[in-house]
């Protein structure tokens, strides 16, 4: 008796699914690997995307066979698979496939697309059909052909002999071109094509209508592909088209109605059938999303140099390192979403513990501990009011309540990656965090405020041999977080990258390419933006690349990531020191000792020392220099500015008590109750520093300086120069160009400028080409500047 339920239960699951379950047919005029086909489907399938429908796509395929007998035989074939598979709605793309079955068919209702000849005339449509007309977009392309070519005197429409290019000449005829004249030309071979082509001017303008159909001598189909290029090739004048594919193979541009786009607007039709509406209640459309694209390689070979205008009219942009970039993108964005993963994971899994529930911090911190271990940054334990503790801290005494995403965090919401400035630190860090609840109800929350700094470099690293190609990653709220031009990091969250931190607000779609400007050049960029946590990752690249441009930002990046990664080891290591100093405040040989192994691991410092609360330099090493242990130096604007805060300060230029110009890096130390101690210093000699990192690359025609940022120079490879200020020393009065420019850099983290000044020597002057960067720590930057004689 059971097994006899048993199968009635089956049965009746797969009956009712039978039921239930909609069937969709495609019917494809062309074959599956013409690009327009794939991307009708690709649309379609993108609305219709319901895991429950029942598919079913049948090729005519008579774009490779084209005889009168073949598409009266294949339209019979996909009445025979209609009649088999009795689909809930039929979708007919492109004219052959209404021509030569759909028009007739009554079972079930009809949606078309792709389209070209009038429903109304050439079908004899019924009730049960609807659908979208598509039409190409000749005016606009039109248009776009004389902005860029306004020299072009007549434009001349080609395509195949085919019922697609038929019904696009009936559109072209009526449609008034004003004053240009205009050619329309159908062909069937190939060798009548390469006449007609071979014919055009450099004053005339060839837009590509329709290629699936050409033939060669023998009667076979020329692929479109090498169609479309052999034009781009001879034409004397430039080639545009009305499909995306034909600019993607090499044409110039043209507003082009997308595959993509036609199939989605005919999958929406059909959603509003399944939804219950009839076919004859819907009116018939025409194609409706146009995009510009523009062929920047194409362009190229013509000269045509962009204005900033175009920046808001190109949809989609062609390059030949497309492939490149999306493998450059892909590898970011995945690298980005395995650590968020992991992260989250980790975070999911101590907040579902024990120890974690409890609310003990003793129990706490050996378990966000080894996990901080994992992922450099801040292990986080938050209470619901703000309150916080961290592994390196302990408690802190600070409060993150009116942080952007703690509201988020009370409704019970996971943090996946919100950018701030670290209250424990005063740099940039990502904040990962997820409640914990006990019996249902959020107690605290656990977290990881991320320092992405050295996987950042580790970026740059991998693309160092790719100077020309930028990378950006915008977070959630699209602030940038990492890139190779890491100057931009070193300004407030808000700092925009310049042109494109403004395109990206207006996206519309998750991926896809973009031209902006930087105020300096038009750049391509391609984005995707990620589905866990809704960051956005960008590659561009400069349209107008030349090499000499590219030697400098070359050879300014390597110094310049040289300089920030120095800089972020000894910050490291000055963040673990402070970190270990806290267990042995009250042992002073303990203290010595990490002075010692502070000062032997970074031997870029003068000395390391210990500074009190009372501003006394406590203790420092090496020995050389106890002659000023003891002495007072809380007057100074870097350890001020460390009591005032409680966050690690990097000096601008000073006298030190030693009695040399110095930098002073701090952290500041706190005792196991949070409570601020002191701080530890590195003392570092700006040009010693400095100089074992510049002067490899300061090779001619090539010069470094580094300035801060109210004018006081202290590198150059001119010493004489060391110590004086741009603006208020004697040597550069004569020079306004250069002290004008100064100005610029003070106030820009990078830019590029040309001035007059003597050459290396001080014996000649000479014009000088400019481009400067910024590094720098805990708000306090450095320009970095190259300069090239001319």
């Amino acid at each position: 008796m059971r097994k006899i339920l048993l199968v009635i239960f089956l049965l009746s699951i797969i009956f009712c699914s039978h039921i239930v379950a909609t069937k969709i047919m495609v019917v494809q005029s062309y074959d599956n690997d013409y690009i327009w086909s794939k991307e009708l489907l690709d649309g379609i399938q993108t609305v219709l995307s319901d895991p429950s429908f029942e598919w079913k796509v049948f090729y005519m395929d008579t774009r490779i066979q084209t005889s009168e007998e073949w598409k009266i035989k294949s339209g019979v074939l996909a009445s025979e698979e209609a009649s088999v598979f009795n689909p809930d709605i039929l979708i007919a793309c492109d004219d052959n496939a209404m021509e030569y079955f759909a028009k007739d068919y009554l079972d079930a209702p009809v949606i078309f697309c792709g389209v070209n000849l009038d429903p109304s005339v050439h079908y004899s449509t019924n009730a049960n059909q609807t659908g979208v007309k598509e039409v190409i977009f000749a005016r606009e392309t039109n248009s776009m052909i004389l902005e860029l070519f306004p020299e072009i005197e007549t434009i001349r429409f080609i395509g195949d002999n085919s019922e697609t290019f038929e019904g696009m000449k009936e559109q072209l005829q009526n449609l008034d071109f004003k004053d240009k004249p205009v050619e329309i030309e159908g062909f069937k071979v190939f060798d009548d094509w390469k006449k007609y082509v071979e014919g055009v001017s450099r004053r005339e303008a060839v837009v590509l209508l329709t290629v699936r159909t050409i033939e060669d001598i023998s009667g076979n189909t020329v692929n479109a592909r090498d169609v479309i290029q052999w034009t781009v090739e001879n034409s004397s004048g430039p080639v545009f088209g009305v499909s995306d594919f034909i600019v993607r193979d090499g044409a110039v541009g043209g507003v082009v109605n997308p595959g993509f786009e036609e199939g989605k607007q005919a999958a929406i039709l059909a959603s509003r059938i399944l939804s219950g509406s009839s076919a004859s209640e819907i009116e018939i459309e025409t194609s409706k999303n146009p995009k510009t694209l523009l062929n920047i390689e194409a362009l190229g070979k013509w000269n045509i140099e962009l204005n900033i205008g175009w920046t808001d009219i190109v949809d989609e942009v062609i390059t030949d390192w497309s492939i490149p970039a999306q493998s450059i993108l892909n590898l970011i964005m995945t690298s980005f979403e395995e650590r968020l993963l992991g992260i989250m994971s980790s975070l999911r899994i101590l907040a579902s513990c024990g120890e974690v529930k409890s609310g003990d911090w003793s129990f706490i911190r050996p378990m966000l501990e080894k996990f901080n271990m994992e992922y450099e940054g801040l292990g986080l334990y938050i209470l619901a009011d703000g309150g916080y503790y961290t592994v390196q801290r302990d408690w802190t005494g600070l409060n993150l309540a009116n942080r952007g995403y703690f509201p988020d965090l009370l409704e019970g919401k996971e943090v996946l990656g919100y950018q701030v400035l670290s209250r424990s630190t005063g740099k940039r860090s990502i904040v990962f965090a997820v409640p914990v609840k006990d019996n249902g109800e959020i107690s605290a929350f656990v977290g990881l405020s991320a320092f992405f700094d050295n996987w950042n470099f580790s970026l740059i690293e991998r693309l160092i041999l790719l100077p020309d190609i930028h990378f950006y990653v915008f977070d959630a709220q699209n602030s940038l977080a990492m890139t190779d031009e890491t100057a931009l990091l070193l300004g407030s969250l808000d700092y925009p990258v310049v042109g494109l931190s403004e395109r990206l607000k207006g996206l519309s779609t998750d991926n896809g390419s973009l031209i902006y400007s930087n105020g300096e050049s038009l750049n391509t960029a391609y984005f995707k933006k990620s589905t866990h946590g809704g960051w956005t990752f960008v590659i561009s690249k400069s349209i107008d690349d030349v090499a000499e441009k590219k030697d400098m930002d070359l050879l300014l990046k390597s110094v310049q990531k040289k300089i920030q990664e120095q800089f972020n080891i000894m910050d490291s290591s000055l963040a673990k020191g402070a970190e270990d100093i806290r267990r042995v405040l009250q042992d002073p040989s303990g203290v010595r000792k990490i002075l010692k192994d502070l000062y032997l691991n970074n031997p870029q410092v003068v000395n390391v020392s210990f500074i009190d609360m009372e501003g006394v330099l406590k203790y420092i090493y090496p020995d050389e220099f106890d002659y000023v242990e003891g002495d007072w130096i809380g007057d100074q604007e870097q350890v001020v500015e460390l009591h005032r805060r409680g966050l690690p300060v990097l000096s601008q230029s000073f006298v030190a008590v030693e009695g040399f110009p110095a930098l002073d890096l701090e952290w500041p130390v706190f005792t196991k109750e949070g409570q601020l101690s002191g701080s530890l210093s590195f003392l570092i000699k700006p040009e010693t520093f400095l100089a074992p990192l510049i002067m490899p690359n300061n090779y001619e025609p090539y010069e470094f300086w580094v300035m801060q940022p109210d004018g006081l120079i202290f590198y150059d490879q001119d010493e004489m120069e060391i110590g004086r200020n741009l603006f208020a020393d004697r040597l550069y009065e004569p020079f306004e160009e250069l002290r004008v420019l100064g100005t610029e850099i003070t106030q820009k983290e990078s830019g590029v400028g040309e001035y007059s000044f003597f050459s290396r020597g001080m014996d000649l002057v000479v014009v000088k080409e400019v481009r400067w960067s910024s590094v720098g720590l805990h708000g306090t930057q450095w320009r970095l500047i190259l300069t090239k004689s001319k």
